[in-house]
């Protein structure tokens, strides 16, 4: 069977609608689905010619495209439908409801999904962000007193991402702090990062899939081999476990996920906007 066709069609920049989508896609795991994405849909030219790409979709495949759209425009969105996809409008699914329980009707302004409703926080999660890559994979240890929380665990077990993720999304002051093979042997925290004890969180992962991750980005030497891999993860778990430092293990998790257990786990705030 050929792939699923998903666009995710926006009068912005999307993130809404593929979020949305993504999320409910994930819940048909037998499906291969083909996703695009179509931002900055917002006149009616331009949702003609997205109704263009999904009618060449549902030709090549022979299937009916599924399109998931967060458009405000009613021109546009009448467009859209006019293709031979499945439209599920999901600003339409779920602003028709909430206005109906508030008594009043909702702005439907282009962009309003992502605008800015509390600057102060905004302006909070960009210092945020400036500060987790500030101290990114062990720099500027001297900062770590700001930090919320200090991931550690050993190369490519999906610090940084993670860290960006928390900063980004959550406002928090996310440093990250590799354990390298010297820390491993002594079987003891660095001496950097010992007095951070209490915002420690670590990382794991099961090493054949760290030697698959390792191989990308770097195959030569002992780097990537699955006994240098194996004895890194027993390792840093072990000391994960004597000093009482809680940890996730990553290996199937998405970042979205690792960093929401971490969220809950240390008890970060969430800093919504």
């Amino acid at each position: 069977m050929s792939d699923r066709y998903a666009f995710m069609v926006s009068d912005r920049t999307g993130i809404t609608a593929e979020n949305l989508g993504l999320s409910l896609l994930c819940h048909f795991p037998t499906v291969q689905f083909k996703t695009v994405a179509l931002p900055f849909i917002d006149t009616r030219e331009k949702a003609l010619d997205a109704v263009i790409q999904i009618n060449d979709a549902a030709q090549r495949s022979g299937q009916t495209p599924l399109v998931f759209a967060t458009l405000v425009d009613a021109e546009v969105r009448a467009a859209i439908s006019t293709g031979r996809g499945v439209l599920f409008d999901l600003f339409d699914t779920f602003l028709a409801p909430l206005e109906q329980e508030l008594g009043i009707a909702s702005e439907h302004s282009v962009g309003s999904s992502h605008g800015v409703l509390d600057p102060q926080k905004y302006t909070s999660r960009i210092s945020a962000l400036n500060y987790t890559m500030s101290v990114d994979d062990g720099m500027n240890v001297d900062h770590y007193d700001q930090a919320d929380v200090i991931i550690i665990g050993v190369s490519r077990t999906a610090k940084t991402p993670t860290s960006l993720y928390l900063a980004l999304h959550f406002g928090s002051f996310a440093a990250n702090y590799p354990l390298i093979e010297e820390d491993l042997d002594r079987g003891r925290l660095p001496d950097k990062i010992v007095r951070h004890r209490q915002k420690l969180f670590g990382l794991t992962i099961d090493p054949e899939r760290l030697r698959q991750i390792r191989s990308e980005r770097y195959s030569k030497g002992r780097y990537a081999k699955l006994k240098q891999c194996q004895y890194e993860v027993a390792q840093s778990e072990a000391l994960f476990r004597r000093e009482r430092i809680p940890y996730v293990d990553t290996t199937s998790k998405s970042v979205e996920e690792i960093a929401t257990t971490i969220l809950h786990r240390a008890h970060l705030k969430r800093d919504l906007m």
